[in-house]
């Protein structure tokens, strides 16, 4: 290993012991995330019990799937909200992404090294308890080995969409004094057109059509109809190879919007 590489080793080492502390720093807020995620879930299924009163399946989904698609993308929802859209905005903010450049590591790569800790502490701290608790007490659809290694990797790429996405937004903050309302936007849109509230498949074919078009249903949508074996065989390839080229995407787009960011940038902090 060269002296470059060892020194790019340490400085994303030190990055990623940051972020554990951080992480595990603010434990009242994972547990109103906890909190939140099960409140939102439980309305959720009681809308979905009401609409199959006296319907045994609508487009393909019984009431146990449905309430299983629920489930997984409501949980895969809380990894994708990584909050580096606003750490990011908040040391342009202060001008540290000046500082930044001066260390030995992507200031861009930092900011998503950041996110792993946490995502890591939100999975063990957020999703699986409450995965544990519906395994337990809410009646859910088995998927088979298949599907559930094929959602393994489509979650990894879903969440390293979400990623990006962060990183975008929070490239907002050389354009705007605020990002708080587009990283709000940002999530209610997500939330819809990620197919997180709704699968895709039961909304009007036009807007489906649309919205299959955008990276969003590669966050929430195709990993959940995986898991479900509602895609298989070629199919999956296909719908992973979707959201690879996503992913190659939206890095080249990350990294044309920070070039470009810092040929306009100013520096505001003092």
């Amino acid at each position: 290993m060269t002296a470059d590489l060892r020194l790019q080793a340490r400085g994303y080492g030190a990055v990623l012991g940051a972020g554990w502390r951080t992480a595990l720093a603010y434990r009242g807020a994972l547990l109103l995330t906890a909190l939140t995620t099960a409140l939102s879930l439980a309305v959720q299924l009681s809308v979905w019990n009401a609409v199959y009163d006296g319907r045994s399946g609508i487009q393909g989904y019984d009431v146990t799937t449905m309430t299983t698609y629920l489930l997984a993308g409501n949980l895969l929802a809380v990894l994708l909200s990584n909050q580096i859209d606003d750490t990011l905005s908040g040391d342009i903010y202060r001008g540290d992404h000046v500082v930044g450049l001066l260390r030995p590591i992507s200031f861009l790569g930092s900011h998503a090294a950041v996110a792993l800790p946490y995502l890591a502490v939100r999975l063990v701290l957020v999703v699986v308890p409450l995965l544990a608790f519906a395994l337990v007490f809410v009646p859910l659809a088995t998927p088979t080995a298949v599907g559930f290694a094929w959602f393994l990797v489509s979650a990894l790429l879903a969440t390293a969409l979400g990623i990006l996405l962060n990183l975008l937004v929070g490239l907002a903050g050389f354009i705007t004094t605020s990002t708080w309302g587009l990283r709000y936007l940002k999530g209610t849109v997500v939330a819809f057109a990620s197919g997180q509230l709704v699968p895709l498949e039961l909304m009007p074919s036009a807007v489906r059509g649309v919205l299959e078009w955008l990276p969003f249903a590669a966050m929430v949508n195709t990993p959940v109809r995986l898991l479900l074996g509602r895609i298989d065989g070629l199919a999956a390839l296909n719908a992973v190879g979707v959201q690879l080229l996503w992913v190659g995407l939206g890095m080249l787009v990350c990294v044309l919007a920070w070039r470009g960011a810092l040929r306009r940038g100013e520096v505001s902090g003092g």
